[in-house]
C-alpha cells in the first residue's frame, strides 16, 4: 500500500486502508508517549527516528518484514479493541450512530465520512501509543530497520507474535478505576535502575523477565531430580515458544546469544558512569568476561560441555551476582585506572571466574607502600585515605568470596591465598598509623617503623595464625624498647656502647643512646656526633628527653597507644567478619595465647602494654581482659569455658590470689550475659521475636537443670557450668522484666487479653513469664527474686512496683520474697531527705507540732539568719506537705492531726516572718490539703498511686523553690510567669519547643535561595547566581536562569519563619519516649527542661482560675479545652519524667531524687538579675538565649555532681528512721556495704554475682560521652543524630518501592481510587513473589517513618500531612500513604525521602566541618543509584550495638561493683571507618506520581510553558490568521494538530524561535500545508507562539459554533453554565468597561480556562469549584491579566460560561478582533 500525498487525515479508498489509518494516527500516538529519561536532544532525535521508521514499516511491500509487522500490529490492536467493547458493553452495530454521528463529531468533521475517519483516529491513537510503547523500549524498533540482518527481523517478528512476549491488554492501558485510558504513556527504560541503553537483541527485556520467572522452578527441579541446574532451565525453556524460537535462531546464528549477553549486562549492572564512555566499555567487558567464565566453570563442574545460551547466562548470574556486585563496588571506589587494568588482565577463555579476585589483587597491589609513602605526616595521611576509601568494598569482596556457595576454582583460590595476606599486612599498617604513628610524638622513628612493619610481616601473614601474631608482638616489644631502630652490630656513635639503652635514631640514620642524646641536644645547634656526618637536626624532631619523669610519661602514653593498636587489630583482623579475616578458625595456639591474657597468666599484653616489669603482671582494672573475653566468647564459647575451667582448677590447686580469681568469675559471668543478649538480638532479626523469646525460655530451662544438678555448696569460682547458669538466669530475668513492666503500664484488660486471637509473640511472652515465675518459686533462696525486683524497679520505680504487688489484678505477688511480704509496714519514702540534716530537723519539729499542737520547737528549728532564710522557708513548706498533707493518705482514724493542731500551724505560718506572701499562701493550702483544686492528683488521698504522690511532691518542691528564689535569680522569671501568671505568656515561645531551622540551614549552607513562581524554595550553590534552567520538583515550573540573570517569574526567597509559639508537642501519648536535641540543648537538657516546663504548667492549670485556664488552653496547639488542660499537662509531666530517666541513664527513683537535688541547688543559687534576657520569650532568638543561660546557670553544674549526689541521697534515704529500715528499698538499691570478694560458702547465691548493673547500650554510651563531647566531636555528632540516622538504612527500599508504584500507577490511578484502596487490597492483587517483595519494601517504609516521624514534623522542610501525624501506617491504611506526591497523605513518602537524604547530607557536612574538609570534594551520587554501601546504613541492634559492646571496658571499683566504661577514642575511629568515611553526598532526585485526572490540558499547558516560554502572537497576525481560516472543519483540523504538537513539545521541549511549520515537517513528518491551513500561521507562528495559536483556534471554533446557534461548551459540565442575575451582569459589564484594554486577553484566557479546567473529564476535581469566586479560580489557574483580582466577588465559577459570553459580546468582539453576532 502506498500513502497518498493528499491530506493524511482523509481516506484513500472506500475500503478501510489499515496502513493509511495507522499512518495518520502516528503523530498523535507518538505525542502521547513519555520518554521519561534522557536529554532534550536525545528525546527529540528518538521521536524523529521513531516516526520515520514506523511509517516506513507501514509502507513496505507484501512479503517483507514491514508487511508482516503491519499484520501483527493490527492483530494486537484488534484484540485490545475487542476487550474494550467487552468491558464497555458497546454494540458494534450501533457504533456509527452513537459515536461518529454525535453532534460534536459532525461539528469537527463537517461531513459524515470525515467525522467517521476522525472518530476512528481518536480511538486508534491511544491504543497505537500503547503498542508503540510496548515494542519500542530501549530503541527496540531500530532492529527492524532495513539495514539490520534478516535473522534479526525474523526473530523480532517471531517474538512479537508470541502472546507470552507481548502482553498488550486493554486493562493495562486503563487508569486504575477503569473509567478511561491513560492520557500519557511512559516508554520505560529497562536498564538497571531505569537507566537508558539501546538493546541489540529484539525484546531482550521481555526475554530476561520470562527466563527469570523460570529460574526458581528450575532450582526446585534441580533439588528433586539432581539434574544440573542449567539443564533444568534449558528443559523448561524448551516448553516455551519463545525459548524454542531463540534456540533456533541461536543455532543458525551464534551472534544472537552474545547480543543477549550484551543487553543482559545493561539490565543487571550499572556500567556507564564516566562521561567519556571509556569506563563504561571497560566495566561492560569485565562483567561480560566474568559471566562467560562463570557459566563455563559451572557447566564444567557438572561434567557438561560448556554451551552459552539463555539458561547458562541466567544461572551463572544467579550464582555469582553477589560477587559481581561486590566487585563493581570495589572498582567504583578504586577509579578508572584500576578498572582499565582489570579489563586488560581478563581472558574470556578461562575455565573459571577470576574477575573479582583479579580486581582485588590489582587494587591491593596499588596500595603497597614504598619508602616514600611514610616520609611525613602528609604522605602518611594520603596513603591512609587511599586505604580507607577502598577498605569497605575490599572487606565485602573478601567476605563474599568466603561465603560463596560453590567452591572457588583452583586459580581463583591460589590468587586469593596470595591476596588475603596482603590485605592483612595493609590493614595492620593502617591500624599502626592510626593508633601510633599519627598520634605520638616520635614521628621520625615511627614513619620508618610503619614502613618496616609492612615489610616485616611475611607475605603469608594471616592473623588467625599464631606465627603472625607472634611477629606482631615482637615488633611491638621492639618499638617500645627501641630495638627496631638498630641494625645488626650498631652502637652509639657518641659513647660507642654496643647495646645502647633507650637508643634514638637521628634523622641522618645514626644511633645515639639515651644518655648521650641529652648532651647532644643541649647544644645551640644540635648535630650528629659522628665525625664523618655532623648533620644538624631540630630538637623538636626527637622524643623529648628533658627529664626522667618526662621520658617515663611519654613511654607510658606510647604504650597505651600500642595497647589500643593491639586491641583494634585483634578485634578487626582476628575476629571481625567485616574484615574478611575472621572466617577462618584461629589456630588453637593463638586462642590459648589470647586466653592466657584473660586469666592473668604471663602472656602477650600486660596492663602497661608489653611492660617488662614482673610486678605489673596483674591487671587491676581488667580493660584488656574484658575486651579479649568478649571477643573470645562471641567466637568460641566452649573453648573459653574449657580454658576458664582449667584455670580455676589450677588456681584452687596452687592457691593463687582468690580476689583475682573471683574477679575473673565476675568478669566471665557479665561478659557471657552480654553475649547472650547479643545472641537473642541476632535470633530476633533472623527468625522473629517469638523465636528469640523461645531462646530465653530455653536458657531458663537449661540453667534450672544445671543448678538443680549442682551441689548447693559448690563454690562458683570452681564451677564454670554454674557460672554459665548464673549468666543465663541474669540474662533471662533482665529480658523478662521488660515484658513484665509493659504489663504494669497497661490496663488489666489489656494485660490479660482474650484467649482467642493472641499472636505467637503474646503466647510466648505468657510462657516466658510462667517460666520465670516457676524459676523464682522453686528456688529456696530469695536472691533470684530480688534480682528480678531490681530489674523491674529500675524501670518503673519502687512506688509503681509496690502498687502492682498490692493489686490482685496484676498477679505479681509471686515476685516478692516472703520475708519482705511479712514486712507489712509500708512507709512512703521521703525524698526531701536529700536536702540534708536541717530539713530532717524541721520535719521532726513539724511532726511534733502536729501531734502536740505546740509550735515552739518548730519555731526554734526554723530560726535562722538571713542568708539561710530562703532554704529554711522551702524546707518548712516541704515539711508541712510531708507531715500534714501526706497524712491524708492514711486511714482517717490513723491521721495524727487535729483541728487544734491545724489551727496552730495556720497561726504559725501567718505570724512567721520566714515566708513570703506566695509561700505563705501555699503553706495554708498544704495544711488544708487544698492545693491544686482543679487537678485531683495534687491533693493527697487514700489509695492514691505512689507515682502520683511522688510527682505531686515534685510539683510542691518546684513551686516552693520558685516562690522563694525567683526574686533573687531572675533567670527563673520565665518559669515563675508560666507557673503563676500564664496569661502573660500566651504568645511566648516556650522552652524546648521545636522550631523551623530553615533559615539557619540556609545561612549555614551558603549560596543563595530563591522561589519558583508558586513559592517553592530552591537553592543555588557557590556564587548563588543562576547559570542554567532547571525544573521545580514541587510544581514543575521553570526555575533558575542564565548568565547570572534570574527568570522574571522567580524571586529571592522570602525569609519566613514557620516557628510556632506556645505548646506544640501535641498529646503526650503520641510523643516518643526518647528526647531529641533542640538547638544547643542535648537530649538530657531537653528532657530536663521539659520536666520543669510541665511542672510549671501543671501548677498553673491545677489552680481553679478561669483566666489562667483559658490562657493555657489557647497556648496549646492544637487547642485543648480548659476543662481538660490540667490532665493534659499532667500526662506530659509523667512522660517527661520517663524521658529524663531514659536520657539520664538512671531508674525512675534515682531520677526523682536527682530532681529534688536540682531544686535544692536552685534554692541555694547565687543572685543573678538575668541580664538582657527577655522573660516574655517573645521570639525564638529570645528563647534560645534564655535556654543557654538556664543551661549554664543550673543544668551544667547539676549534671556534673549528679552521680555522687544520687549515691549519697540513696544512703540518706536508707538511713531515714521514718522508713522503719525498709528492707525492700535496701535490697533494691544495694546500699549495704559488701565485701568485694565472692563468698564461696554462699554458693551461686552469693550477692556479688547478682548485683544490678547497667548494661552497655547506646543511651548509656551517649550519657557518658556528653561531658567529653569536645574531645570526641565526631562520635558525639553521630550519637546525637543516631535516632534519625538509623532510618537512613531504609532509603534504598523506600526509593525502590516508590519507583515500582510510580511505574505501576502514575497517570493510571485517580485520587478517589487511591484513597479508597488499602495497602492490604493492593498486596492481595499481587503474585506471591511480588507480595513478599512489596511487603518487605512497605515494612521498610513503615519502620523509617515511625523512627523519624517526630523529627520529620518538627524539622523536615516538607511537612507531612497533619491528619496522619500520630497515625500508624497499617495494612488497612489508604494506598495514598505509599504514593509519592506533594498533597495529602502522599506528602508523607515524599517528605520522608527528602528528610532521609537531608539527614545524611547534613551529617556529612557536619563531619566535614569537624575534620576541616571541603564538602565539595566529597563524591556525589544520585538518589536512584544510592546503595546501602553508599549510605550511613546500619541497624542499631545488629550493627551499631555490637561495635559499642566491643569497645566497652569493665572496671572494678570499691563499693561500686562492676562498672562499664567505653573506649571512646577507639569507638569514634571505628564508627568513622565503618559508617562515615567514603560516604557520598546524595543528590535528591525526587520521585513523583501523577494522578490520572492531572494528565489533561492544564498539565500540558503548564509543562509546555516551563519548557518553552510562551509569548502571544501579534494582534495583526491574529487578525490575518482569523481571516484566512475557512469553515469549522478547517479550524478543528488545526486544533487537532496543534494539540499533537503540544503533546510532543511538552515531553521534549524545543528551540522557541523555530517555526512551527518547520518543526511539524522535520520532526513530526507532517505536511504543514494540510495541518496548518492558514498561510500566515505557517509563516509567522514559532514554537513560542503555539499556545497563543491554539487559544486563537479555540476562540474561532467557539465563534463559529455560536454563529451556527450550536452549543460551543458541550464538553463543559453543567455546574458552570448558570446564568447571572441582572445585578451581577451589570457589575461584570462595569468591570469590563473599566479594563477595556485587557478585554481581548481576558476573553481568550477565560475561554482557555473553561475548556481546559471545567470540562467533563475534570468534573470530579472541579465540581467543588462551582461556588468559588471566579477571580480566585483564575488566579489559581495562573491568569496574569491586570485587574483580574478586582472582579466582583459575586461572579462565581458557576457563571463562567455566561461570563465569557457577556465579555465576548461586549463591543461585538470575541478576543480575536471578530464580531460575535
Amino acid at each position: 500500500m502506498e500513502v497518498s500525498d493528499e491530506d493524511d487525515s482523509k481516506p484513500a479508498a472506500a475500503t478501510l486502508p489499515l496502513d493509511l489509518l495507522l499512518s495518520s494516527c502516528t503523530q498523535d500516538a507518538v505525542s502521547r508517549l513519555d520518554d521519561i529519561h534522557g536529554e532534550y536532544r536525545e528525546v527529540e532525535s528518538r521521536i524523529r527516528n521513531r516516526i520515520l521508521l514506523f511509517q516506513s514499516l507501514l509502507k513496505r511491500e507484501e512479503g517483507t518484514s514491514g508487511h508482516h509487522f503491519l499484520g501483527l500490529l493490527c492483530r494486537h490492536i484488534l484484540k485490545v479493541l475487542k476487550q474494550q467493547d467487552e468491558l464497555s458493553g458497546a454494540s458494534p452495530s450501533s457504533w456509527v450512530q452513537t459515536e461518529a454521528l454525535s453532534t460534536a463529531s459532525l461539528q469537527a468533521g463537517g461531513t459524515f465520512e470525515r467525522a467517521l475517519w476522525l472518530r476512528l483516529q481518536s480511538i486508534i491513537s491511544p491504543v497505537l501509543a500503547e503498542a508503540i510503547a510496548s515494542f519500542d523500549c530501549c530503541n527496540n524498533l531500530d532492529l527492524l530497520n532495513a539495514d539490520q540482518a534478516d535473522w534479526l527481523h525474523q526473530l523480532w517478528l517471531g517474538l512479537y507474535s508470541d502472546p507470552e512476549v507481548v502482553t498488550l491488554t486493554y486493562q493495562d492501558m486503563m487508569v486504575v478505576d477503569m473509567s478511561h485510558m491513560r492520557e500519557r504513556v511512559p516508554v520505560r527504560p529497562y536498564g538497571v535502575q531505569n537507566s537508558l541503553f539501546k538493546c541489540t537483541l529484539p525484546f531482550s527485556w521481555r526475554l530476561k523477565a520470562l527466563v527469570d520467572a523460570l529460574v526458581q522452578p528450575a532450582f526446585s527441579t534441580n533439588k528433586n531430580s539432581g539434574e544440573p541446574i542449567t539443564q533444568c532451565l534449558r528443559d523448561a525453556l524448551k516448553t516455551t515458544r519463545f525459548g524454542r524460537l531463540f534456540q533456533e535462531t541461536m543455532d543458525a546464528n551464534e551472534e544472537a546469544v552474545m547480543r543477549y549477553l550484551n543487553d543482559y549486562i545493561y539490565m543487571t549492572h550499572r556500567v556507564h558512569n564516566d562521561k567519556d564512555g571509556r569506563d563504561s566499555k571497560d566495566k561492560h567487558r569485565i562483567i561480560g568476561t566474568a559471566l562467560l567464565t562463570a557459566q563455563r566453570e559451572l557447566q564444567l563442574a557438572d561434567d557438561a560441555r560448556p554451551v552459552l545460551d539463555l539458561a547458562s547466562i541466567h544461572i551463572a548470574h544467579a550464582t555469582v551476582q553477589g560477587r559481581l556486585h561486590n566487585m563493581m563496588r570495589l572498582l567504583a571506589s578504586a577509579g578508572s585506572v584500576a578498572v582499565a587494568s582489570v579489563a586488560n588482565l581478563l581472558n574470556d577463555t578461562e575455565a573459571e571466574m577470576l574477575a573479582d579476585v583479579q580486581a582485588l589483587n590489582v587494587v591491593l597491589r596499588g596500595l603497597v607502600p614504598n619508602a616514600k609513602s611514610f616520609t611525613n605526616r602528609e604522605s602518611c595521611r594520603r596513603w591512609l585515605e587511599n586505604v580507607r576509601t577502598v577498605s569497605s568494598p575490599i572487606d565485602a569482596v573478601l567476605a563474599g568470596l568466603e561465603k560463596n556457595v560453590s567452591p572457588l576454582g583452583s586459580k581463583a583460590s591460589d590468587l586469593l591465598e596470595k591476596t588475603r595476606p596482603l590485605w592483612a599486612r595493609l590493614n595492620a599498617t593502617r591500624l599502626f598509623l592510626e593508633h601510633v604513628t599519627l598520634v605520638c610524638e616520635r614521628e621520625p622513628y615511627l614513619f620508618l617503623a610503619s614502613y618496616k612493619l609492612f615489610n616485616m610481616l611475611p607475605p603469608s601473614t594471616e592473623f588467625h595464625k599464631h606465627s603472625a601474631m607472634a611477629e606482631l608482638i615482637a615488633f611491638l616489644h621492639g618499638c617500645i624498647s627501641g630495638v627496631f631502630v638498630l641494625q645488626s652490630g650498631e652502637s652509639c656513635t657518641q659513647c660507642h656502647q654496643d647495646k645502647p639503652n633507650n637508643p634514638v635514631r637521628l634523622p641522618c640514620e645514626h644511633v645515639v643512646c639515651g644518655v648521650c642524646i641529652d648532651a647532644v641536644t643541649k647544644k645551640i645547634t644540635p648535630a650528629c656526633p659522628e665525625t664523618q656526618c655532623k648533620a644538624r637536626f631540630r630538637k623538636d624532631a626527637l622524643l623529648p628527653k628533658t627529664a626522667a619523669t618526662g621520658r617515663v610519661q611519654n613511654e607510658v602514653e606510647f604504650k597505651k597507644h600500642c595497647d589500643k593498636f593491639f586491641m583494634d587489630l585483634v578485634s578487626s583482623l582476628c575476629f571481625s567478619v567485616s574484615s574478611g579475616m575472621a572466617l577462618r578458625s584461629p589456630e588453637p595456639e593463638l586462642m590459648e595465647l589470647l586466653l592466657t591474657r584473660v586469666s592473668g597468666k604471663r602472656a602477650i599484653l600486660e596492663p602497661s602494654a608489653f611492660a617488662e616489669d614482673e610486678g605489673s603482671l596483674k591487671d587491676d582494672l581488667p580493660v584488656v581482659r574484658s575486651f579479649l573475653l568478649q571477643l573470645l566468647l562471641r567466637y568460641s564459647e566452649q573453648q573459653v569455658n574449657d580454658h576458664v575451667r582449667q584455670y580455676l582448677e589450677m588456681a584452687q590447686q596452687y592457691s593463687q590470689d582468690p580476689v583475682y580469681n573471683h574477679e575473673l568469675c565476675w568478669l566471665f559471668v557479665h561478659c557471657l550475659e552480654d553475649a547472650l543478649h547479643s545472641h537473642r538480638a541476632d535470633m530476633k532479626d533472623k527468625h522473629g521475636e517469638h523465636r528469640s523469646i523461645r531462646m530465653v525460655i530455653d536458657s531458663i530451662e537449661q540453667a534450672q537443670r544445671t543448678l538443680d544438678e549442682a551441689k548447693w555448696q559448690d563454690r562458683p569460682s570452681a564451677n564454670v557450668v554454674v557460672l554459665e547458669a548464673v549468666a543465663g538466669i541474669r540474662f533471662a530475668l533482665s529480658y523478662a522484666a521488660g515484658h513484665i513492666c509493659q504489663r504494669l503500664t497497661q490496663s488489666v484488660g489489656q494485660a490479660e487479653g482474650s484467649g482467642q486471637g493472641k499472636s505467637r509473640v503474646q503466647i510466648e511472652v505468657e510462657n516466658l513469664i510462667h517460666h520465670v515465675q516457676g524459676l523464682c518459686n522453686c528456688s529456696s533462696n530469695d536472691t533470684i527474686k530480688i534480682f528480678l525486683i531490681k530489674q523491674i524497679v529500675r524501670r518503673v520505680g519502687l512506688d509503681t512496683f509496690r502498687q502492682a504487688v498490692a493489686d490482685t489484678n496484676a498477679d505479681l505477688a509471686w515476685v516478692m520474697p516472703d520475708h519482705l511480704l511479712e514486712d507489712k509496714e509500708e512507709a512512703i519514702p521521703d525524698r526531701f531527705i536529700i536536702l540534708g540534716d536541717q530539713y530532717r530537723d524541721i520535719r521532726e519539729a513539724t511532726a511534733g507540732a502536729v501531734l502536740s499542737a505546740d509550735t515552739a520547737k518548730l519555731k526554734q528549728a526554723t530560726h535562722c539568719n538571713q542568708p539561710k532564710k530562703r532554704t529554711v522557708a522551702v524546707q518548712l513548706i516541704l515539711s508541712v506537705y510531708r507531715e500534714v498533707s501526706m497524712c491524708r493518705a492514711e486511714a482517717e482514724a490513723s491521721q495524727p492531726q487535729t483541728s487544734t493542731s491545724l489551727a496552730k500551724l495556720h497561726e504559725f505560718v501567718k505570724s512567721s516572718d520566714l515566708l513570703q506572701k506566695g509561700s505563705e499562701d501555699l503553706a495554708h493550702l498544704l495544711i488544708d490539703n487544698e492545693q491544686g483544686s482543679a487537678l485531683p492528683q495534687m491533693r493527697v488521698t487514700q489509695g492514691q498511686p505512689g507515682m502520683v504522690r511522688s510527682l505531686s511532691a515534685l510539683v510542691i518542691h518546684f513551686v516552693a523553690m520558685l516562690l522563694e528564689c525567683t526574686p533573687r535569680n531572675r533567670i527563673l522569671e520565665v518559669l515563675f510567669r508560666l507557673t503563676f501568671t500564664p496569661e502573660k505568656m500566651q504568645r511566648a515561645y516556650l522552652p524546648t519547643m521545636p522550631e523551623d531551622f530553615l533559615q539557619e540551614a540556609r545561612r549555614a549552607i551558603g549560596g543563595a535561595w530563591y522561589e519558583c513562581p508558586k513559592g517553592h524554595p530552591y537553592f543555588i550553590s557557590e556564587c548563588g547566581q543562576p547559570m542554567q534552567d532547571y525544573t521545580c520538583p514541587e510544581c514543575g515550573e521553570k526555575i533558575g536562569g542564565g548568565q547570572h540573570r534570574l527568570h522574571s517569574t522567580n524571586r529571592q526567597a522570602r525569609s519566613t519563619d514557620d516557628t510556632q509559639a506556645g505548646h506544640i508537642l501535641g498529646m503526650a501519648s503520641n510523643r516518643s519516649d526518647r528526647a531529641v536535641p533542640e538547638r544547643d540543648l542535648n537530649p538530657v537538657s531537653v528532657s530536663l527542661l521539659r520536666v520543669l516546663l510541665h511542672l510549671s504548667l501543671v501548677w498553673s492549670s491545677a489552680v481553679d482560675n478561669q483566666t489562667s485556664l483559658t490562657a493555657l488552653s489557647t497556648m496549646v496547639q492544637p487547642n485543648v479545652p480548659p476543662t481538660h488542660i490540667s490532665a493534659f499537662f499532667w500526662e506530659h509531666l509523667e512522660h517527661d519524667v520517663r524521658c529524663f530517666a531514659t536520657a539520664f541513664g538512671k531508674g525512675v527513683d534515682q531520677t526523682l531524687l536527682a530532681l529534688h537535688h536540682l531544686f535544692d541547688m536552685m534554692t541555694q543559687c547565687k543572685a543573678n538579675q538575668g541580664g538582657s534576657l527577655d522573660h516574655a520569650l517573645s521570639g525564638r532568638v529570645q528563647r534560645g538565649m534564655w535556654e543557654k543561660a538556664f543551661q549554664g546557670e543550673f543544668i551544667t553544674p547539676f549534671l556534673a555532681v549528679m552521680d555522687e549526689r544520687i549515691r549519697t541521697g540513696l544512703e540518706s534515704l536508707m538511713g531515714d528512721t521514718r522508713l522503719g529500715n525498709d528492707k525492700l528499698m535496701r535490697a533494691v538499691f544495694e546500699v549495704d556495704t559488701q565485701s568485694q570478694v565472692l563468698e564461696d560458702r554462699e554458693g551461686y547465691f552469693t550477692p556479688k554475682l547478682w548485683r544490678y548493673r547497667v548494661r552497655p547500650s547506646i543511651d548509656d554510651l551517649f550519657h557518658k560521652l556528653a561531658p567529653q563531647k569536645e574531645q570526641y566531636p565526631i562520635l558525639y555528632a553521630f550519637l546525637e543524630k543516631e535516632h534519625v540516622l538509623r532510618a537512613v538504612q531504609h532509603l534504598p527500599d523506600i526509593v525502590q518501592l516508590q519507583r515500582h508504584l510510580v511505574d505501576r500507577f502514575s497517570r493510571r490511578i485517580d485520587r478517589r481510587t487511591a484513597q479508597e484502596d488499602t495497602i492490604r487490597s493492593f498486596l492481595e492483587k499481587q503474585s506471591e513473589a511480588d507480595q513478599e517483595e512489596y511487603s518487605m519494601m512497605i515494612t521498610a517504609y513503615e519502620d523509617a517513618f515511625m523512627l523519624v516521624r517526630e523529627a520529620l514534623y518538627n524539622h523536615g522542610r516538607l511537612k507531612p500531612d497533619e491528619n496522619c501525624r500520630y497515625a500508624s501506617i497499617k495494612r488497612r491504611s489508604p494506598l495514598t500513604f505509599l504514593l509519592p506526591t506533594t498533597e495529602g497523605y502522599g506528602r508523607n513518602p515524599t517528605a520522608l525521602v527528602e528528610f532521609l537524604v537531608t539527614t545524611q547530607n547534613e551529617f556529612l557536612e557536619q563531619y566535614a566541618g569537624i575534620k576541616k574538609l571541603n564538602i565539595q570534594d566529597f563524591q556525589r551520587v544520585s538518589l536512584c543509584n544510592a546503595s546501602h554501601a553508599q549510605l550511613i546504613s546500619y541497624d542499631a541492634g545488629r550493627h551499631l550495638l555490637p561495635i559499642v559492646l566491643s569497645h566497652c571496658r569493665y572496671t572494678l571499683e570499691a563499693g561500686q561493683g562492676l562498672q562499664v566504661n567505653y573506649d571512646l577514642a577507639g569507638l569514634e575511629k571505628h564508627l568513622e571507618q565503618r559508617f562515615i568515611i567514603g560516604r557520598p553526598v546524595i543528590d535528591l532526585a525526587e520521585i513523583r506520581l501523577i494522578f490520572s485526572e492531572d494528565m489533561h490540558n492544564t498539565t500540558q499547558m503548564t509543562s509546555l510553558r516551563r519548557r518553552i516560554p510562551q509569548t502571544p502572537l501579534a494582534k495583526s497576525t491574529r487578525q490575518q490568521v482569523s481571516s484566512e481560516m475557512g469553515d469549522l472543519t478547517d479550524i478543528c483540523t488545526v486544533i487537532s494538530h496543534l494539540e499533537v504538537c503540544i503533546g510532543f513539545l511538552t515531553a521534549t521541549g524545543g528551540e522557541r524561535s523555530i517555526l512551527l511549520a518547520e518543526y511539524m515537517e522535520s520532526v513530526l513528518k507532517m505536511n504543514p500545508e494540510h495541518t496548518l491551513v492558514s498561510r500566515k500561521l505557517r509563516l509567522s507562528c514559532q514554537l513560542q507562539h503555539i499556545l497563543s495559536a491554539w487559544r486563537l483556534m479555540v476562540v474561532l471554533r467557539t465563534q463559529r459554533l455560536l454563529q451556527l446557534d450550536q452549543d460551543a461548551f458541550e464538553s463543559v459540565t453543567d455546574n458552570f453554565k448558570d446564568e447571572m442575575s441582572r445585578d451581577v451582569r451589570t457589575e461584570l459589564i462595569t468591570w469590563l468597561s473599566q479594563h477595556y484594554q485587557q478585554r481581548d486577553a481576558f476573553v481568550a484566557e477565560l475561554l482557555e480556562f473553561i475548556l481546559v479546567e471545567l470540562s467533563e473529564r475534570q468534573s470530579e476535581k472541579t465540581a467543588a469549584w462551582a461556588n468559588w469566586d471566579l477571580s480566585g479560580a483564575l488566579d489559581s489557574y495562573g491568569m496574569v491579566i491586570d485587574g483580574v483580582g478586582d472582579l466582583p466577588m459575586e461572579i462565581e465559577c458557576r457563571h463562567a460560561v455566561e461570563a465569557w459570553k457577556v465579555a465576548a459580546r461586549l463591543g461585538g468582539n470575541d478576543g480575536t478582533g471578530h464580531s460575535i453576532h
